[in-house]
């Protein structure tokens, strides 16, 4: 028989309790103070701890009310721990700012081609090819004006000519006895002289090499523009769109709301050619990514 000392919790008022032998467990005390009832646990090594009896119910009944809250059929989860998750979503920001970053690359781009400049003073002069001919053959009597003015021009043979111009955008007109006169506006981009293909000996097609197919007859003829004006009328409004697509992808990455939209977004970042291949490589690694979080999308469609 031991004679064990306790507070009460609620008015601190010692008590004793006797227990028999050196029995531990839980026993209910009431306080010779107060009157409230008390807990008292008892270890195996008598070592108290005392608690109103009060607040283990009142927190007991909380607890089963919540738990009747929950429906019966409820599945409980068991899945990967939160750490898992945080993990996931870490990638799914990844994947976002990869798309994000290709697609505004892309507006640079955009902005690029949209103020392409038409002359570059400060460079200098490349050795431009101008061929010359018709259905059958070459010609090789053709005059050549560059923005309204006769140019130096030396022939070489083949029909093709070589003439002296700076970077920047023209409007060439070939005239030649018995054809109409051909025009064609030509964009001839920054590069480095004599740029060559070296297994035929001449040079790239719109790049430093223009060719004029002339019609035979009197009056004027428009051929075709040049691929970089082209570009320059074409590409910038283009880039826009398929970067927009791209940031709207990565938007619904970030939101995980469709797997086959995001892949359209990440395509169309690719495609937007960002700063030449940065864009690129960016919206491919986003691609790739994207099928790592394939789950974590509300729908695949």
């Amino acid at each position: 028989m031991a004679k064990i000392e306790f507070k009460c919790p609620k008015c601190k008022k010692s008590n004793k309790i006797v227990i028999m032998g050196n029995d531990s467990g839980k026993f209910t005390k009431t306080c010779v103070k107060c009157t409230s009832e008390v807990e008292v646990e008892i270890d195996s090594e008598l070592k108290v701890q005392a608690s109103l009896l009060e607040d283990k119910i009142q927190a007991k009944t909380e607890y089963t009310e919540v738990r009747n809250m929950i429906p019966e059929d409820y599945k409980k989860y068991d899945g990967e721990s939160l750490i898992g998750v945080s993990n996931r979503k870490a990638m799914v920001n990844i994947v976002s700012m990869l798309i994000l970053a290709a697609s505004l690359a892309g507006v640079l781009n955009g902005f690029y081609f949209l103020n392409l400049p038409d002359e570059y003073p400060d460079y200098e002069s490349i050795n431009i090819e101008i061929v010359v001919k018709n259905n059958t053959a070459d010609i090789d009597d053709a005059l050549i004006v560059v923005n309204s003015d006769f140019i130096n021009q030396t022939y070489i043979g083949n029909g093709t000519y070589n003439i002296l111009l700076k970077p920047g955008r023209y409007m060439l007109e070939v005239s030649a006895s018995g054809h109409k006169n051909s025009m064609m506006e030509i964009y001839v981009p920054v590069q480095d002289n004599n740029l060559k293909l070296i297994e035929i000996d001449q040079g790239i097609q719109g790049i430093n090499r223009f060719v004029f197919d002339m019609e035979e007859g009197e009056g004027e003829t428009k051929l075709e523009d040049s691929v970089y004006v082209k570009i320059a009328r074409w590409c910038s409004g283009i880039t826009f769109v398929f970067s927009a697509v791209g940031i709207w992808g990565a938007w619904v990455t970030y939101k995980l709301q469709s797997y086959k939209n995001a892949q359209i977004g990440a395509f169309f970042s690719i495609i937007a050619m960002g700063l030449l291949i940065v864009g690129p490589i960016l919206g491919f690694v986003a691609l790739i990514l994207l099928t790592k979080i394939k789950n974590e999308f509300n729908r695949s469609l």
